[in-house]
């Protein structure tokens, strides 16, 4: 990085003809900038610039060094520039997975509402109510709504559900309100299932 900034104080120089106006434009220092050129000349082993106390003048190896910097400088800025920008703009492929109903009602509309954002995004949509292998399939990002194990992935924690118990009102009509868990051995129940097992939660 010190041979770039280098490089930059003698385009400086060159382009302007001045040492001053380069220190001006550089915010350094007179005497700053010509150290940096004497550095720089005595590294190439040639003299760049011809200085007087009326003018500064490229010599003619000054002048072909002179024309390289600008493009290699100028390709530098543009890599960063790339970089930041790549940076900044998420673009390509974003694989992502939720359940059927969730990702429909729920994720669905935030993709609708990134692809809008950001155009250069493709967001690969997996609804399934199956267990994933994210390394293997290729996901990046995973909704699930579950306990999760230990694992090297990294999970946040963006909300709850909470399990409720629930019955139609013919049902209750027919065989009364339950008013406390014992009470339940004696109704009919629908188990529910996930890639937990059954009756998580209960003891």
């Amino acid at each position: 990085m010190e041979k770039l900034r280098t490089l930059r104080v003698f385009i400086s120089v060159a382009e302007h003809a001045s040492f001053a106006e380069a220190a001006r434009r550089l915010n350094m220092s007179p005497t700053t900038v010509s150290r940096a050129i004497a550095a720089l000349e005595a590294d190439v082993g040639v003299q760049l610039l011809r200085r007087t106390t009326r003018s500064v003048r490229l010599t003619d190896e000054g002048a072909h060094f002179l024309a390289r910097c600008q493009v290699a400088v100028a390709e530098i800025d543009g890599a960063f520039d790339a970089a930041r920008s790549g940076r900044s703009i998420p673009r390509g492929t974003l694989t992502v997975t939720a359940p059927v109903m969730f990702g429909r009602l729920h994720i669905l509309p935030v993709v609708v509402e990134l692809l809008q954002l950001y155009p250069d995004l493709h967001v690969r949509l997996l609804l399934l109510d199956r267990p994933v292998r994210l390394v293997e399939e290729g996901v990046d990002v995973a909704v699930r709504i579950a306990n999760l194990p230990d694992s090297s992935l990294h999970m946040l924690r963006v909300g709850e559900v909470q399990r409720v118990f629930s019955a139609s009102p013919s049902y209750l009509a027919v065989h009364g309100r339950p008013t406390s868990l014992t009470d339940l051995r004696d109704h009919d129940l629908i188990w529910i299932e996930d890639e937990d097992g059954p009756h998580r939660g209960w003891g």
